[in-house]
This record gives structure tokens, sequence and C-alpha cells, in this order.
């Protein structure tokens, strides 16, 4: 009988289909249908979409075994062939290390002049290939509907266009326009142009191709992609994003896929498609919170005109416990009663400490109460606190703040910090060594924080959480995947560092949580306060021959910014 391969060989098997996989997506007669795939796993990284895709490119829903049987009380049918994806299986390992003195976090020393020294239990991101399987696969009990299904006519148009335009970096206006063009992103207006009069379809499918061009090639007309280039990513999001909901567009050949591929290597092909699912990942994760809170006001409306109550703003901007938690994550979880309010782990803890009723709530719409920390601790799902006991309680809570929940917590932690809906559409998903200037705190915003395993090797815990906020996300994370131009930071023995997600690898940004000097000394000296950008009077009323050197170039001569070092790790979609 031949030996078992071992992890080391099934992943290098696995690295070996993904590059094939890439090869044989970028076809005319594939390439829509890996996108119909990636639109089903959007939160999912581009080797297990490809993984997914490459078995069962009808797949729709997939987990593990013990997970269909355990949370969705459904069995896998005899005889079913699975599909094997990458995941992480962290290993723990006891280690001697130095005790420090709790004030002073100087080692300990015995009755001699000792060292004393205590055993610590640390863990080891590992990944191995595991087995999951598609619903398909499967019996027992429906799964709770996850999304509402917008075909044909699109359902509630008026409401999706507003979380669309909502969704979108740029604004967007309705016009008349040639019958050939459907709509265009303007470069110089910083805004998006639609033809009105087009049909809901046609509407929607246009808003999303136009914001891509917002999203990913905001650039100055030198540093642009070729046009080429920019349509087939457009179109690819645009059709993942449309699929994704339901919406019937019309058969795409893709006619650029031919000479957009023409000479490139797996790499770039792979990262096209890792661009690719970035962006719709974030368009999707924002319509469908856009969308869910403007559905809630209109539920809200309806039932005070029912009441023939006069106009009460207050139920429409209800005080929730957890900001962090949108209602649509509890009822995609599998959760529907309308009573309970969803928090995040963090926040349950936080609550129960305060001798507040908490519950765990589970995804066949049934729920436990906690008694002790440790149930919170141990449970994996969401939790929830009933409506009528915040009504109670949220005069005198404050609702709570991710950075300040991080900043104050005793136990070494991590948060993630993303871009604000209105910060330039220029810092996204840009490598550091693009940007005219240091990133700058005031553009970001905490959406996630959680303790941090010890663990000497700073590469490591944050290629780590990189792989987890893509492959293997928390429930109550609701940010979008993580991506270039995010920020992790690290809280260590009270120390707070932060570290930027690079093209390649982390970059760590000492001035991150200080005062930026760069948009102090443009404040000074600027001409045109709506362009504080990096650069020093480049606004409408500069003169086109008056270039000057970029607030950046003039600190550095002056050495007063520090170099940020670059990393020299391999890109992460080769390490991945």
């Amino acid at each position: 009988m031949a030996e078992k391969s071992t992890n080391k060989e099934r992943l290098k098997e696995i690295t070996a289909r993904i590059e094939q996989g890439v090869k044989e997506v970028f076809t005319s007669e594939k390439y829509a249908a890996y996108l119909r795939t990636m639109s089903r796993f959007h939160h999912y990284s581009t080797n297990n979409r490809l993984l997914i895709y490459s078995q069962n490119p009808n797949a729709t829903h997939v987990a593990g075994f013990q997970a269909w049987r355990n949370k969705f009380g459904r069995h896998v049918v005899k005889g079913a062939k699975g599909i094997t994806i990458i995941a992480p299986t962290p290993y723990k390992k006891k280690i001697e290390e130095e005790k420090l003195d709790p004030d002073t976090k100087l080692p300990m020393l015995d009755e001699n002049g000792e060292v004393i020294t205590e055993e610590k239990e640390i863990k080891i991101p590992m990944y191995k290939p595991v087995t999951v399987f598609d619903i398909s696969q499967t019996d027992g009990k429906p799964l709770p509907e996850l999304a509402e299904t917008l075909m044909g006519d699109v359902q509630n148009y008026d409401v999706f266009m507003e979380a669309v335009k909502l969704s979108s970096p740029a604004p967007i206006i309705m016009e008349p326009m040639q019958q050939n063009m459907d709509g265009y992103f303007s470069l110089a207006e910083q805004n998006i142009h639609l033809r009105e009069s087009m049909s809901e379809v046609q509407t929607v499918c246009a808003a999303i191709h136009e914001i891509t061009h917002a999203k990913l090639h905001n650039t100055n007309a030198e540093e642009q992609k070729s046009h080429k280039v920019e349509e087939i990513q457009a179109e690819s999001v645009a059709y993942a994003v449309c699929a994704y909901y339901g919406i019937e567009t019309a058969a795409n050949s893709f006619g650029y896929l031919a000479n957009y591929t023409q000479g490139k290597s797996i790499e770039e092909l792979k990262n096209s498609l890792d661009l690719i699912g970035r962006t719709a990942d974030e368009i999707i994760s924002d319509i469908d919170r856009h969308y869910a809170e403007l559905m809630k006001e209109r539920e809200a409306e309806v039932n005070a005109d029912d009441l023939l109550l006069p106009e009460m703003p207050e139920m429409i901007l209800e005080s929730t416990p957890d900001p962090s938690i949108p209602f649509d994550v509890m009822r995609n979880y599998g959760y529907t009663d309308a009573d309970m309010l969803p928090l995040s782990k963090d926040r349950a803890l936080e609550l129960a400490e305060r001798d507040v009723t908490v519950y765990m709530l589970y995804s066949d719409n049934t729920e436990a109460m906690v008694f002790d920390t440790e149930d919170i601790i141990n449970f994996d799902g969401l939790f929830g606190i009933a409506r009528e006991d915040w009504d109670v309680i949220k005069t005198d809570i404050s609702v709570h703040d991710v950075e300040q929940r991080f900043l104050n917590n005793p136990a070494d932690a991590m948060a993630v910090y993303q871009l604000k809906q209105d910060a330039p559409a220029e810092l996204r998903f840009i490598g550091l060594e693009k940007l005219n200037s240091p990133p700058d705190k005031t553009n970001y915003v905490a959406v996630y924080t959680r303790d941090l395993v010890p663990d000497d090797d700073t590469a490591r815990i944050l290629e780590n959480f990189y792989y987890i906020f893509n492959d293997d996300r928390p429930v109550d994370f609701t940010g979008h995947s993580l991506s270039v131009s995010d920020v992790i930071a690290l809280k260590r023995e009270g120390v707070v560092s932060y570290h930027y997600c690079d093209s390649i690898g982390f970059v760590e940004l000492p001035d991150f949580d200080r005062e930026n000097p760069l948009k102090n000394a443009e404040l000074l000296l600027e001409d045109d306060y709506s362009m504080l950008d990096g650069r020093i009077n480049n606004g409408k009323s500069a003169l086109a021959e008056d270039k000057k050197p970029s607030v950046l170039d003039q600190l550095k001569a002056k050495e007063t910014v520090p170099k940020i070092p670059k990393s020299t790790k391999k890109s992460r979609e080769n390490e991945r």
C-alpha cells in the first residue's frame, strides 16, 4: 500500500493545483464561471476560491463534516467527494521565559539573585489541507435564508440603489447621455455619471462598474493602467457583485481577456484575481450594510405610520449596544428574533462584567443565557442582549469604542484599523511606497479588537492575522477582508505598535499615532484648503509652472521624518 502523503506534500500538490487553476480560469468560457464562484465566496482568499472552483464550480455554501452536522443539522451524503481547501491549524507549545515584574517590566529574581522563569503556553500558526463539502452534498434541515435574492427587475430597487450610492467613493449623478454610453467616472470632477432611463439591472451594473473605476483607477493620467486592463477589472467586479445579488446580466465574453493575460506570469494573474476579489468583497460588504440600515429605517417609518404616531426620529436613530455589529449579521448567522440585539464577544464580556444578562445565540434560532464569563470565552458564535434589557440600561452605559477597548485592555491585544468611508480614494489598496505622505491615523477607524496570543515573532503574528481576516473571519468581524492599506495595531506589555499591510508583507509605522507633521505644515502653507493631500500649493490657485516639492520631500530634507523600513518578505500571494 502506498504511504500516506504528508501535509507538506499535500500542500505542495495544492499549490500546483492553484497555479493550474489560474491558467485555466483565464479563458473567456471559464472566466465568468470563476467570477460567479468568487461572488459566492467573496470573503475567502483567492487561493481557496480557486480551489473550490477547480473542484466544484457549482458550489454555493461549504462547511466541514462536523460543522454540517453540529451547526446546521445536516449530514454529508455517503460517498460524497469532498473539496480540499487550506485552513489555519495552530498548535500549542510550552516555553520557558523570564518572569517580569508587572510594574517595572524587569526580570524578577529569586533569593539567590537568579532570574525566575515561568512556563507559558503559546500558539504557533500552521496551515494544513482540510476537506469541506458543498450543501448540495448534504441532507437535513434547510439553511436560514442568508440574503434576499434580487432577480430580474431589482427588488426594492430604490432602496438598493440608495445603498449602492452610499457605498460609492464618489457622488453618482443621473443625466441624459447617448444610447451607446451607460456611464463614466470623471477623474477631474471626482464623480460618477450614469445614463438616466436605463433598466434597473443595467443601472445597477453600470453603477458597480464605475464605482470600481473610482476605487481602483482614481489616479493621474500618467499613472493609469491601460484602458483594456481597467475595463477587465471594472467589468469583472461588476459581474461578480451582480452575481452575488442574483441580478441577471447579459452574457459577457470579456473580449479583452486574451490581450489582458498575454505575457503575464502566474503571480501577476493571481494578483489580478486577488485585487478583483478584494474590491468585490468591499463593495458587497458596504452595500449589504447600507441596505440593511435603510430597510430598518423604512420598517421603522412604516410601523410609525401604522400606529399614527408623530415623528419619532429616535426610533430610527436607535442606539445599539454594539455599533460594530450590524443587524444583518445576526440574521445571516441564522438568528432572527427581533427582540434580541447582537453583541460581539468583547462587548458581551464587557456587559457581563457589569452584571447585564447576556445570551449566547445559535444559528438554529435558539439562545442560552450566559451564567459565567467562561461561557462567553468558550463560545464561538454571536451573542445578544434582550431589547427590553438594553432599553433599561442604555442611558447608564456608554456605547463602547473599539479603539478605547483596545487601548484599555489590560491584556496583550490587537486591533484592525481600516480607512474611513470618506477617506481619499487614492489611499485605498495602495502600497506604502506610492503614498505621498505617511499614513494618517485621522483617515482610519478601529473596526475590530481581540486579545493577542503571546508570540515573540511579530512577522508571524501579522501574517497569521492576514490569513484569519481573509479565510477564517471571526463571526463578529464586520470590516472588509484585510487588504493593502489596512493597519494592524499590536499591544504587548503595554507598548503599542502599528503595522501597515503593504503589497509585500507588513511595515511598521512608528509615527502612526502621533500628530501628523505633514498636515500641520500644509495647514500653514497651503493656498487651497480643499487640497490637503501632502503637497503644498497644488490646488486651483497654483500656477502650472510652479511645481514645488511635496511636504514629505521638504521634511525629509530636514531629516524630521524617520525613514519607513522596507519589508524583505516575498509577495504575500506566494506565501499562501
